[in-house]
C-alpha cells in the first residue's frame, strides 16, 4: 500500500507554503539549529501550531528566500509524485517587503520553476485577524494581480487562526465577481453560525469541514445543508489529529463523507509542520478505512474536477492519471 501510494499520481488542493517547508529547506534558508530543532515538535493544540508557524514565516521574510522557498516547496511536492499542486499562502509585508512583492516573487518562482511532472497554481488567503479594511486592502492586490498572471493566480481562501476574526462575506463576495475561485477555512472548530454563513455563500470548496456532522462538532442542520450543497471538503487528516480537532484517524470526519458518498480531497496542509507527505495521507486513508488500490485511484482522479485548473489542464491531468493506471494495473493486486 505504502509504495502504491509513494507512485499514484497526486492532486494536492490544500499546501500552505511557508507550513510546507521541510527542515533541510528550513538548513537552506539560513535558520538557527535551534529553531529546526524544534521545528516539528510534539504539538499538543491548533494554538501550538499557529505559533509555530512563526520559525517558517521568519525564514521567508525576504525575496530571496521567498523565492527559494517556494520553489523547494514544489521540488519537494513533485518527487512525491505530486502531479497537480495548488500552493495556498497569505500575501504579508515585511521590512523591506510588500504585499504586492510577496506576491510577485511567488509568481515568479512558480513561473521559473520548469517541470513537465507538475502543474501548479497559487491560492492567495486573507487573514481572518485581520479587520475588513486590512483584508480589503489584501483582496485588492490579489485581483489586480489575477488580471496580471490569471495563468496562475486562481483563487482565493480564508485562513488564520479560526479562534479569532471573522468571515466577511461581502469581501468573497468581491472576490468572486472579479473572478477568483473561493477555497475556504471553514469549521475547523466549533462555530455554528460561521459555518452557516460561509455554507449560504456556497464557496467553490471547504477546508478541513470539521465541525459540519453533529457526531464531530457541528449540527444536524449544518449537516443536512452541507449534504445538499455537496461542496468538496479539504481533508488533512494528519492535520486534523495533531491539532487534535479529531481524535484519531479512525474517528476522523472523512468517514462520514466516505460513507456518504461525498465529495472530497486529501490534502497535507502544512506538510512540513506535520511531518507528513501526501503519498503518507493515502496510505493513512487506505490502511485505516479498509479501501482498495482503486478506491485511491479515484480518489485521486475525482480531486481534479474539484480542482481550479482549466478544461484544458484538467483533460490533460485525468489523461496522465489514466495511463499511468493502464500501465500499472497488473502490478498491485486488487486494482
Amino acid at each position: 500500500m505504502e509504495t502504491f501510494c509513494q507512485k499514484l499520481p497526486k492532486i494536492e488542493l490544500h499546501a500552505h507554503l511557508n507550513g510546507s517547508l521541510s527542515k533541510s529547506t528550513l538548513k537552506q534558508l539560513g535558520c538557527s539549529e535551534e529553531s529546526i530543532k524544534n521545528y516539528q515538535e510534539t504539538l499538543t493544540d491548533i494554538k501550538q501550531v499557529f505559533n509555530q508557524f512563526q520559525v517558517a514565516h521568519n525564514a521567508t521574510n525576504t525575496l530571496e528566500n521567498l523565492n527559494l522557498a517556494t520553489k523547494c516547496v514544489i521540488e519537494d511536492f513533485a518527487k512525491d509524485n505530486v502531479i497537480y499542486l495548488e500552493l495556498r499562502t497569505t500575501p504579508r509585508s515585511e521590512k523591506d517587503l510588500s504585499e504586492r512583492d510577496y506576491i510577485e516573487t511567488v509568481v515568479e518562482a512558480i513561473r521559473n520553476y520548469e517541470s513537465s511532472k507538475i502543474i501548479v497554481k497559487l491560492i492567495l488567503s486573507l487573514d481572518r485577524r485581520r479587520s475588513w479594511k486590512e483584508q480589503l486592502d489584501t483582496l485588492d492586490n490579489i485581483i489586480d494581480l489575477k488580471q496580471k498572471y490569471p495563468d496562475l493566480i486562481k483563487g482565493v481562501d480564508l485562513s488564520g487562526d479560526p479562534g479569532k476574526g471573522e468571515f466577511f462575506k461581502k469581501l468573497f463576495e468581491k472576490a468572486r465577481d472579479n473572478g477568483l475561485k473561493t477555497a475556504i477555512h471553514c469549521g475547523e472548530i466549533k462555530n455554528d453560525n460561521e459555518v452557516m454563513d460561509i455554507l449560504d455563500f456556497k464557496p467553490d470548496r471547504i477546508g478541513h469541514g470539521t465541525c459540519l456532522h453533529p457526531d464531530y462538532g457541528g449540527s444536524e442542520e449544518i449537516w443536512q445543508k452541507y449534504q445538499h450543497l455537496k461542496i468538496p471538503i479539504e481533508c488533512c487528516l494528519t492535520s486534523n489529529v495533531v491539532c487534535l480537532t479529531s481524535k484519531s484517524y479512525e474517528e476522523h470526519h472523512v468517514k462520514e463523507l466516505l460513507k456518504n458518498s461525498l465529495p472530497f480531497s486529501l490534502a497535507t496542509d502544512d506538510k512540513g509542520v506535520f511531518n507528513t507527505t501526501l503519498s503518507k495521507e493515502f496510505t493513512v486513508l487506505g490502511q485505516t478505512f479498509s479501501l482498495s488500490k482503486n478506491d485511491l485511484w479515484n480518489i485521486s482522479r475525482n480531486s481534479i474536477d474539484y480542482s481550479f485548473a482549466d478544461e484544458e489542464e484538467k483533460g490533460f491531468i485525468r489523461f496522465a492519471l489514466e495511463q499511468w493506471k493502464i500501465r500499472n494495473i497488473e502490478n498491485y493486486p486488487n486494482f
